[in-house]
Formats: C-alpha cells, structure tokens, sequence
C-alpha cells in the first residue's frame, strides 16, 4: 500500500476511535476530530518519517479506545461511566502489592519514614 492510503486508513482509524470515546459527547468529539485534522494537515512533527507518523496516528486511535472512559454525573450524585467493549479493564493486583521501597520498608533518607506507618 502507498503511503497515502495507509495514512488514509489511519486517519479513518482515528476518526472511529474518536466516535466510541467520545460518541455521547458532541463537542469533545468535535474538538478531537478538529484536532486530528489539524494534525493531518500540519504534523505536529514534520520531520518523522511518514511511517512514523501514521503509526503515532494509529497509536492515539488505539489509545483512545482502550484507555478513555467518559462518565456523566446522574441525578443522584453518581456517576455513569461509558465502559464499552474496546475498554482496556485491568485487574489491578499491581496495585495491590506493596512496593520495594525504602519507605515502605520503614527506611528512607535518614530513616525518616521508620514510624510512618505506625
């Protein structure tokens, strides 16, 4: 394929990305797309390779459907978050482990984090 048509193809990519993580928000959704325009006509970084720059293209659209959730406040104060298929869910038991540092080891400089978690 020519470089066109696969920038072509990346530029379709990011304009669907931006529908599913932006699709009940119309002007976010159009700002994005205004962005993503304005990028194609003036890259951001004019001197990458045009191979370079459809892969960052393709990159954000990717980025955009896995990592961007949208919520919307309801009327009870609760939040309604947008998860849809493409949503990246992760398990978070990274996050769940305790960290090798020294202060969680009671250490840290001049062992000032000894009582920290007393």
């Amino acid at each position: 394929m020519s470089s066109q048509s696969l920038a072509l193809a990346a530029y379709r990519n990011g304009l669907r990305a931006t529908k599913i993580a932006f699709g009940q928000d119309t002007r976010i959704l159009l700002a994005a797309r205004s962005q993503m325009r304005n990028g194609m006509v003036n890259p951001p970084n004019p001197e990458l390779p045009a191979q370079d720059q459809i892969q960052h293209l393709n990159d954000v659209a990717q980025f955009l459907r896995r990592n961007i959730v949208q919520g919307k406040k309801g009327d009870d104060n609760k939040y309604a978050l947008n998860i849809h298929a493409d949503t990246e869910l992760g398990d978070n038991d990274s996050i769940k482990k305790t960290k090798k540092t020294l202060v969680s080891q009671g250490g840290g400089c001049c062992s000032g984090g000894q009582k920290l978690y007393d």
